[in-house]
């Protein structure tokens, strides 16, 4: 039994390295441009431990995301959210708090150096809303598009600037920005 413990905690670290290592990398560098090599040399792990774990850097970022998926599952699902129900400010606020404290990570995950894919793919976790009531879908998918593509923005221009405002007041304007978008808003 310890010797799989061991096993586990050592196979736990390997990835923790190597996801530290991604995150890193992500911060000046395109996915498309980061190699396994640099990776392995970054986490100081050779690449056949590498591949025993994952078969590419897309593998690896795959894996970055899922867990980051599950982890807004998490603070969601305390939530009782549904589609009657939109997110509130409070939860908003829950989950930039998750944001700001793995900010290197959303820095890379919501960078230009990620796949657009998986930006929509967290934002459609993260901001869970549903106001178009009455409104065809074709209409309804513009509107989340428009909505999905300025939260990106916003987090993105947040996480850069070292995020100077408090995770209530972010809550505030992007909340505002996808009721009311930019009309009547005041600073």
């Amino acid at each position: 039994m310890l010797d799989t413990d061991k096993k586990d905690r050592r196979v736990k670290y390997t990835i923790m390295m190597l996801n530290n290592a991604l995150i890193e990398l992500m911060q000046t560098e395109h996915i498309s441009k980061i190699s396994v090599k640099s990776l392995c040399e970054k986490a100081d792990v050779n690449r056949s431990t590498f591949y025993a774990h994952f078969t590419d850097q897309y593998a690896l970022l795959d894996y970055t995301y899922t867990e980051v998926i599950k982890n807004i599952k998490n603070h969601l699902d305390k939530q009782n959210l549904n589609e009657k129900k939109p997110i509130t400010i409070e939860t908003l606020n829950q989950l930039l708090v998750y944001v700001k404290e793995n900010a290197d990570l959303f820095k890379a995950l919501l960078s230009d150096n990620c796949d657009p894919d998986i930006q929509r793919k967290i934002m459609n976790e993260l901001i869970v809303y549903h106001p178009y009531v009455g409104i065809d879908k074709r209409t309804k998918d513009y509107l989340a598009a428009y909505g999905m593509t300025g939260c990106i923005s916003i987090l993105q221009i947040w996480l850069k600037d070292g995020m100077p405002e408090s995770t209530d007041r972010m809550s505030e304007i992007i909340m505002h920005a996808l009721d009311k978008g930019i009309t009547g808003f005041k600073g």
